[in-house]
């Protein structure tokens, strides 16, 4: 039996998209999770906006990333918090907004540092143990 080329061309496309799929699929694999806790844990947190500050702790939290925390706090103090999930290869969400405060706004960002360490990771990486504070601040990145 002798495959048009048109058949070809097209099993070749379901191929390279199964592909690339897979590959996806392993990467998110390969991304390191949080441990899941059998015990809440204490974490305390303050988000310093243009004008404002709101402060959420937690003695009882199974959230234990920095983003999850902050997420918890959103829904719990009802603030508004948008964020996107960046795909490989940086795998991670990116905070753009806390309670109205929209990144690169006077070329301010939302950063954040744990117990006074600036971040080098994305919130949704940094696992947190306990007994953290975490400071979100609305400014000029460190180094830019």
């Amino acid at each position: 039996m002798v495959l048009s080329e048109r058949v070809k061309a097209a099993l070749l496309a379901a191929i390279v998209a199964v592909s690339a799929i897979g590959l996806l699929a392993a990467a998110q694999s390969l991304r390191p999770q949080p441990p899941r806790l059998s015990s809440g844990i204490s974490i305390a947190m303050a988000i310093e906006g243009a004008g404002w500050t709101i402060l959420y702790a937690s003695n009882d939290t199974r959230n234990n990333t920095v983003f999850l925390f902050l997420l918890e706090a959103a829904r719990t103090l009802h603030f508004g918090l948008r964020w996107s999930n960046w795909s490989p290869p940086y795998s991670a969400v990116f905070i753009e907004a806390i309670n109205e405060s929209t990144n690169a706004d006077a070329g301010r960002w939302w950063v954040f540092w744990v117990d006074g360490v600036y971040a080098d990771t994305a919130a949704d990486l940094t696992v947190l143990e306990g007994g953290e504070t975490v400071l979100w601040r609305f400014t000029t990145p460190q180094g830019g």
